[in-house]
């Protein structure tokens, strides 16, 4: 017997059915799309407006379709008609027990969706550059693909993710300098904060040196007055990383003082661990996996884990792919050379309106040209980035999603254009850039080279923090509740990053993200903890659901909770995870109007008790799996 995933889907194939039956009655052929009613409008609603072209038609068939159909709809209670609008009300007595034999069947998997045609996925998301410890912005990132992973997971996809270490290139270069001039020093913060303030240190002292060397050979005072400017700026900033750890500063800044042409050495760097000169990769590989150790504390902290861990030197450079992926480019006709460089004409192959089309690239979008090669020899990251993709589809994998902020758009749509110049259509057009704005706190500046930036972790401990003073004033001891605060907290900056669209730039307020009231994680976690509450405290009493159980009470919460696989479907089809938290808001509100308004335990008769105690034991199922989409845990208690 095939699982019953998901009632609502059976609930909108009957309307489906029998709407369709009584067209084909009255003698019209039309398919027929039964949608969630607006709120306030029903819980389902047939539009005959989209079926008829005509006004006055539609409303006369709308009229005649739902009386034909009525005799036919188990699970519909009542019927509105408003004009070309059919609006249907779910019967909780019927409908209810449908629920909840789903519920009961799939348990901790209700939600589980499986899509029609499962593809192999493989997401790259977080891939934070080695250099600095994960920030504000990177916590997006973190958050949105794993959630995605899980919501794709949950659709009966194949998903693999993927953390790209970016661990070629000048950054890399400049903070293995500095590690190799520190090398000694004790380290008395995190690795990778330690390796952030090393990358800081030497980016601010060779900076200062040149804006010195600049201000000696200038030649016009006001050229003169710009770089004092820029200097009085920069030295500031040595100010604050000296504050930080000043033995630390001391010792790279009198190494670079030393070293005849410091630029030189990192370039130098950079040009040997690409021809995986031995000194060069050791050099570079402590570095970075001292940062990745860091890396992996804060992502545990999340219950964030990556499948693979992808090493942007083996997987591009050292195995020759790079290589192959510009010999081939420069026989599609939209390479040149330039000063030196070597440059794909990105813009021309754009400049085809079909080519657009295909690769859904906006018309108004301006395409410039990529440079592969610098002048030095040295590849660039978005020639490199060509390399990943092919490697990646090689996998054998269906679609790539990479989890990139919208300041990437020009370069992921110049590797597209690449692809496709080269002949990859299929992975050009499955190539998916899941693009996110960036997140800004009041009054903080980010600056990954000055060192200035909110790390991920100063954030989670900020959000535990402040979670464990609200608990408090609500009654909890916070020596035995520090579990609960970590949960609350975590999950309270998890729902704050995934409830507003990607697409949009997101302002993070504590207000906002701490208010037990409304829309946040706190306060979903709160109605679950209320519905297991209700449960624990049911002695004698058994969840059950019987045929005409649930009345017009339960409606509201009874759709919501049928509803949950095909939102979940509806949010991994359409790759939108803002989804998943604006249904659990609505579903714990639902919840919490119930809650007051009806008596469960000590409800009459015990049928009643007995039935409405189900609906409880389904809406914390939901609300605990839903979070688990969400990468959220759910406390046992608040």
């Amino acid at each position: 017997m095939a699982k019953l995933y998901s009632a609502h889907r059976v609930l909108v194939e009957e309307v489906r059915r029998a709407f369709q039956a009584a067209l084909r009655d009255i003698g019209l052929e039309h398919e027929v799309l039964v949608e969630r009613a607006p709120g306030g409008r029903g819980d389902l609603t047939v539009n005959f407006y989209r079926i008829l072209r005509d006004a006055n038609e539609a409303v006369k068939v709308a009229a005649e379709a739902a009386n034909r159909a009525k005799s036919s709809l188990k699970f519909v209670r009542r019927i509105d008609i408003k004009g070309g609008f059919v609006n249907l009300y779910i019967d909780p007595g019927s409908y209810g027990p449908l629920v909840w034999s789903a519920v009961k069947e799939m348990g901790e998997n209700y939600g589980y969706n499986p899509h029609p045609s499962p593809m192999r996925v493989l997401i790259e998301h977080t891939s934070a550059n080695p250099v600095h410890p994960l920030h504000v912005g990177h916590l997006r990132n973190c958050v949105i693909g794993d959630a995605l992973a899980r919501l794709l997971m949950a659709r009966g996809h194949r998903v693999e993710t993927h953390f790209y270490v970016d661990d070629v290139g000048l950054q890399v270069a400049y903070a293995a300098y500095g590690y190799e001039k520190a090398r000694g020093l004790k380290r008395r913060m995190k690795p990778d904060h330690y390796v952030g303030l090393i990358y800081s240190v030497v980016y601010t002292v060779v900076n200062v040196q040149e804006l010195d060397k600049r201000r000696k050979s200038a030649i016009s005072p006001e050229e003169r007055a710009r770089i004092d400017r820029e200097l009085a700026d920069w030295l500031w900033t040595a100010k604050e990383l000296m504050e930080k750890d000043e033995e630390l500063f001391t010792r790279i800044s009198e190494a670079v003082k030393a070293e005849e042409d410091p630029v030189a050495r990192i370039y130098e760097i950079n040009r040997a661990y690409e021809r995986r000169e031995e000194w060069a990769v050791k050099l570079v590989r402590e570095v970075t996996e001292l940062c990745i150790t860091g890396f992996k504390q804060t992502l545990n902290r999340l219950g964030v884990r990556f499948d693979y861990w992808d090493w942007e030197s083996e997987v591009t450079v050292w195995n020759g792919l790079t290589d192959e992926v510009l010999r081939l480019l420069k026989t599609t006709g939209y390479v040149r050379t330039s000063e030196g460089a070597l440059i794909f004409d990105a813009q021309s192959l754009a400049a085809d309106n079909g080519v657009r089309a295909e690769l859904g690239i906006p018309r108004s979008f301006a395409v410039m040209p990529l440079t592969l090669v610098r002048s030095d020899g040295t590849t660039l990251y978005a020639t490199r980035d060509i390399a990943y993709s092919i490697w990646k589809f090689r996998r054998g994998v269906d679609r790539v999603i990479n989890v990139i902020a919208v300041q990437q758009a020009l370069v992921q749509v110049q590797v597209r254009l690449a692809l496709y110049a080269l002949g990859f259509l299929r992975e050009a057009r499955n190539l998916v850039h899941y693009s996110y704005e960036m997140v800004s706190l009041p009054g903080a500046k980010m600056s990954g080279r000055r060192g200035r930036y909110i790390t991920a972790d100063e954030l989670i401990d900020e959000a535990i923090k402040r979670a464990g003073q609200e608990l408090v004033k609500r009654g909890l001891e916070l020596e035995a509740g520090r579990e609960v605060a970590e949960r609350v907290g975590i999950g309270a900056v998890k729902y704050a990053m995934l409830s507003v669209s990607p697409s949009k730039p997101l302002t993070f307020s504590w207000d906002k993200v701490l208010d037990f009231e409304r829309n946040s994680g706190p306060f979903i976690q709160y109605a679950y903890v209320r519905a297991r509450s209700i449960l624990r405290r049911a002695s004698g009493l058994k969840p059950e659901l019987r045929e005409g159980a649930l009345g017009e009470e339960e409606r509201r919460l009874l759709f919501l909770v049928g509803y949950f696989p095909e939102l979940v479907a509806e949010a991994a089809d359409r790759l939108k995870v803002e989804l998943l938290p604006h249904y659990l808001n609505e579903l714990a509100l639902a919840f919490n109007k119930y809650y007051d308004e009806v008596p469960v335990i000590k409800a009459k008769p015990r049928e009643k008790a007995e039935a409405r105690l189900a609906l409880v034991e389904m809406v914390a199922t939901t609300l605990e799996n839903g979070m688990r989409l969400m990468g959220v845990e759910a406390p046992h208690w608040m």
